[in-house]
């Protein structure tokens, strides 16, 4: 079973919309933004975005099956040729968000929200996985947890489903603000406050105002998980929501991690009186799974069916992706990077090595007006935990001066293709080797590199 239908007249009233053309007795199937993967019967709605107007694209989206399309007032009076149902919108954006809002309003079952400056996706992924074991879930895919990314995934939503763990990522205030009412979550989680965005926010204060957005829409009968070791989030009262704290290091929280033991194998820790395991190590992950661990134990979950969540997981995206490529052991964890993120990553792979670890470091992006202090912190972090440090773009030349500072052998790289080189030349077979930087940085085609030599 999938997307529940509408009625084009149904459409139009959840949008506030006229049709100007068509029958209202038309079904909608499902709906997309992308012409190129329209099928037959989908609603075609034509976001206006900075480089591209959707609208430019309705003919070819309802040549490919769309039975329906929405239209904004600036452009009610083209397309007249077109053969499907026409809706004319205010704003398409803003219906967008609407159909959203209806299609997760359909359904009542337990909602978790998740955001934070690192490790939200996986987070999510954990969430998704221990909620798994006992009900049909949807999650986030991918990078769909932005304005846009947010209501596409609401769409997925279908009467099959049993529970919905829904990412929300943010770059500015009132971003969050914008879509939390499509999501109308049960259980709102924020995984840390770090340095992730400073420069469009400008403080970490900022940073938890942005990511508090996520609790608007939640009343006293929900739940706001959040870190308690984390000095910025322990500022986080009811309001009028409940809040349950997740930590390590601090004693006077609802789900407190003890009992640590990390190897090569993973971290055991106890929460409670229960024994949990997990295969990846690293203090960071530990929090990851506290987070899944607490929203389990707060829908009735036993401790055995939240290990068995744990166990089930798998990481997404270029997420601490291993490949064995040409005698070298390669972590891929290249889907984005901010100092939080990239020790994390660093402590992960230096507890699991058992032989040389080369860490190739990309620019970290939007972290704010000290990235220069920020970047050789980094390195200088990075030398404790890698023999070798191959430092990749502007930014991290002052990465390079911090491991050099710190003793570490050190490379500079203008950009991925020579880091690439400069890698093929200085790893040795059973080196382990870490690709950490932005997105943007591309720092993944490392390994492609590689497997093409």
């Amino acid at each position: 079973m999938g997307f529940r239908p509408w009625t084009a007249e149904e459409t139009a009233q959840i949008v506030g919309g006229e049709i100007t053309k068509g029958s209202g007795t038309q079904l909608v199937n499902g709906v997309v933004i992308d012409s190129r993967i329209v099928k037959p019967g989908d609603l075609y709605v034509p976001i206006i975005g900075e480089n591209n107007d959707g609208h430019r694209f309705i003919e070819a989206a309802c040549a490919g099956g769309a039975s329906t399309y929405l239209c904004d007032v600036d452009h009610q009076n083209q397309y007249s040729a077109v053969d499907a149902v026409k809706i004319v919108v205010p704003s398409t954006m803003e219906a967008l968000r609407q159909l959203a809002a209806a299609n997760r309003a359909r359904y009542d079952i337990p909602v978790v929200a998740v955001t934070g400056s690192a490790g939200k996706t996986t987070t999510k992924d954990l969430i998704a996985s221990v909620l798994g074991v006992k009900k049909n879930v949807m999650k986030t895919q991918g990078n769909f947890n932005n304005e846009i990314g947010v209501p596409l995934t609401l769409f997925q939503l279908t009467p099959e489903h049993e529970a919905a763990v829904v990412e929300m990522g943010m770059n500015h205030l009132k971003e969050i603000h914008r879509s939390i009412f499509e999501v109308k979550p049960h259980i709102g989680v924020i995984t840390n406050i770090g340095s992730a965005h400073l420069e469009n926010l400008g403080s970490k204060d900022n940073t938890l105002k942005a990511k508090k957005e996520i609790f608007e829409t939640m009343g006293p009968d929900d739940i706001a998980l959040v870190n308690g070791d984390d000095p910025y989030l322990r500022k986080v009262v009811p309001d009028p929501y409940r809040v349950m704290r997740v930590g390590i290091h601090q004693a006077d929280v609802d789900f407190l991690a003890e009992n640590i033991e990390q190897d090569a194998a993973g971290s055991t820790f106890t929460v409670g009186n229960s024994l949990y395991h997990f295969r990846y190590p690293g203090e960071h992950n530990i929090y990851n799974c506290l987070m899944a661990i607490g929203v389990g134990l707060i829908c009735g979950y036993t401790p055995e069916e939240i290990q068995a969540g744990l166990d089930a997981f798998e990481p997404s995206g270029n997420r601490m992706k291993r490949e064995e490529i040409a005698g070298l052991h390669v972590i891929d964890d290249s889907y984005n990077a901010n100092p939080e993120s990239v020790k994390a990553a660093l402590n992960t792979i230096s507890a699991q090595a058992d032989s040389r670890v080369i860490a190739v470091l990309g620019d970290m992006l939007e972290i704010g007006k000290d990235s220069e202090a920020k970047h050789r912190e980094t390195g200088a972090y990075a030398a404790t935990k890698a023999a070798v440090v191959i430092a990749v773009g502007p930014l991290s030349e002052h990465t390079a001066q911090g491991a050099e500072n710190n003793g570490a052998e050190v490379y500079r790289a203008e950009n991925v293709e020579a880091a690439a080189e400069i890698l093929k030349a200085v790893s040795k077979p059973g080196d382990t080797v870490l690709l950490k930087a932005s997105h943007s940085m591309h720092i993944g085609s490392v390994a492609d590199q590689l497997k093409s030599h």
